[in-house]
């Protein structure tokens, strides 16, 4: 029994290790999901000439952007709810107040201008969040092996002391 509860609290760093890489994968893949949202806007704007809420009607067909993340930033758009604190209170991913600042921006913005300015908007936001998700990937792939390698290893230390 004792042996069993060693075990257990050995594999806890591990699994902050998991949850930690986690993290780091949902907000790469949300910043590259967002860019192609953008492409999506833009093309709309530019080849349909639709407007917002249009858009946003669209998007819900394509299932790359009908996860729980567009869905809240749809309906408080449509709800007119403050964007920054649905992305502050928001637990899925784990945001930084920049990065949040810019995604807020773009969806606010969006639609207030004519066509070859919005088209303007989504270039900058395209390039912006494509930055972005590069960054986040090259942080995923060092930050993931060493969050493995250190809570493999603090687990093994754990339990070779608890024992």
């Amino acid at each position: 029994m004792r042996i069993v509860g060693i075990l257990l609290l050995s594999f806890t760093p591990l699994l902050f290790g998991l949850d930690y890489r986690s993290s780091l994968k949902k907000r790469r893949d949300l910043f590259l999901n967002l860019k192609d949202f953008v492409v999506f806007v833009k093309e709309q704007i530019r080849f349909c000439g639709r407007e917002r809420n249009e858009i946003f009607a669209l998007s819900d067909i394509n299932p790359k952007f009908n996860d729980s993340f567009f869905k809240t930033l749809k309906k408080s758009i449509k709800n007119g709810e403050s964007l920054t604190k649905i992305l502050e209170n928001y637990n899925d991913i784990r945001l930084k107040s920049k990065e949040i600042a810019y995604i807020c921006a773009f969806f606010t913005e969006l639609g207030k201008t004519d066509t070859e300015g919005q088209i303007n908007h989504c270039d900058y936001y395209i390039n912006l969040f494509s930055k972005i998700g590069e960054n986040l990937s090259n942080s995923y792939i060092t930050k993931s092996r060493l969050s493995l390698g250190l809570s493999i290893s603090l687990m093994a230390a754990m339990f070779i002391i608890m024992i």
